[in-house]
């Protein structure tokens, strides 16, 4: 902590109290000599803590901010890493000057408190003395509070910025299944169906009567020539493989 000395003066000169020491045996205010010299010393002493408390506060925000700034400039796995790190790192960076300003407070409130108590062992008119150790040793204590939070805000930043940047790529969506050869496949709004080639459609129709010319009851290969779809599955068609249809084989041809 540095030299109160400088301080010590500017407070008794402000409040006139210049004079001998000890002149009185009590404060304007009633209360003795040796009780404002306690007050004081006990303000002192917790404002001196406290900004001990900022100071170590600023120290570690600032270490924070400095493994933040490491941790962006290191390389992020994804681009979106690499944005999520420069984010924490400068968050880490703005709670690191927030504590070290607070630490500032602090510093300024314990001296103040000092110069104070200095007033209340030293100085002939006590009676401000006790208010300004207070009003200082509140300064001190409001500012380590800020200190601390700031100082734990900046190493969650750092510690998301370092996550940030090993963070991997989101999993790629699962591949559709494989449609079977031959079954359908639903491709937006179009449907599309195939046959194999072997296989007899239901979508093939003909007269039966009118296509057997000799009315025996059979469709011959040459009875059924002019139709296409058929010599194309004849073969098929003809289960027993005897060279002719009867209605029976040709049920899904039949209208």
């Amino acid at each position: 902590m540095k030299s109160t000395t400088t301080l010590t003066l500017a407070v008794i000169a402000a409040l006139g109290l210049a004079a001998p020491a000890f002149a009185q045996s009590t404060t304007t205010t009633g209360v003795t000599n040796a009780q404002t010299e306690q007050q004081t010393d006990d303000d002192a002493k917790a404002a001196t803590q406290d900004a001990t408390q900022a100071n170590a506060a600023a120290e570690d925000a600032t270490a924070a901010a400095n493994t933040a700034v490491q941790a962006s400039q290191a390389g992020a796995v994804t681009a979106e890493g690499a944005m999520a790190a420069d984010a924490n790192a400068a968050t880490a960076q703005a709670a690191a000057g927030q504590a070290q300003a607070a630490a500032a407070q602090a510093e300024a409130g314990a001296d103040q408190a000092q110069a104070a108590d200095a007033v209340a062992n030293y100085g002939a008119n006590k009676g401000n003395a006790i208010e300004a150790a207070q009003a200082g040793a509140n300064v001190a204590d409001q500012a380590a509070d800020t200190a601390t939070a700031a100082a734990a805000q900046a190493q969650s930043a750092a510690s998301a910025a370092q996550d940030a940047i090993s963070a991997p790529p989101p999993p790629l969506p699962p591949a559709p299944p494989m449609q079977p050869e031959g079954s359908a496949a639903s491709t937006g709004d179009v449907s599309v169906t195939s046959h194999p080639g072997n296989s007899v459609s239901s979508n093939y129709h003909i007269d039966f009567d009118a296509m057997d010319a000799n009315h025996d009851g059979n469709i011959t290969r040459a009875e059924g020539k002019g139709n296409a779809d058929l010599m194309r599955e004849f073969h098929v068609v003809d289960a027993n493989h005897n060279g002719r249809l009867t209605k029976e084989e040709m049920k899904g041809w039949l209208d």
